[in-house]
């Protein structure tokens, strides 16, 4: 998958990122089963989507492979407020992205320093910087 790289499910740790069923996802709790008698040790990975807040489950040998999103860390300055919509510029590329407006999100102006992140082509505004 595009924007991905493949990890072992055993090296993951809370508050690191995982993709289930396609959701990139962020780690909320991971437990690891001892290895038995009759196989290894297994993962039991709790985690919350990023960008809809859905909790998945996954369970999977600690030494399988699973993929991991590759999360971008950007800025940008909001040039316009759209109704439920927010129109950002990048600041290093200078593209323009229109993404919705996240709910409980103070300071939202135009003029205002936003960082966002972009996983597997979707974008997302995690916090309001500075203002004008």
């Amino acid at each position: 998958m595009a924007g991905t790289k493949q990890v072992n499910l055993g090296s993951l740790k809370k508050g690191q990122y995982i993709m289930i069923d396609g959701v990139p996802c962020e780690i909320v709790d991971i437990s690891v089963s001892k290895p038995g008698k009759h196989g290894g040790a297994k993962a039991r990975v709790t985690a919350i989507g990023i960008f809809e807040p859905i909790k998945k489950e996954y369970v999977g040998p600690t030494a399988s492979k699973v993929e991991v999103p590759i999360i971008d860390k950007r800025k940008g300055q909001v040039l316009a407020l759209m109704g439920d919509l927010v129109q950002i510029m990048d600041l290093e590329t200078y593209e323009t992205i229109e993404l919705p407006i996240p709910e409980d999100m103070e300071g939202l102006e135009p003029g205002a320093e936003v960082e966002y992140i972009e996983a597997v082509g979707r974008y997302k505004i995690t916090r309001v910087v500075g203002g004008k």
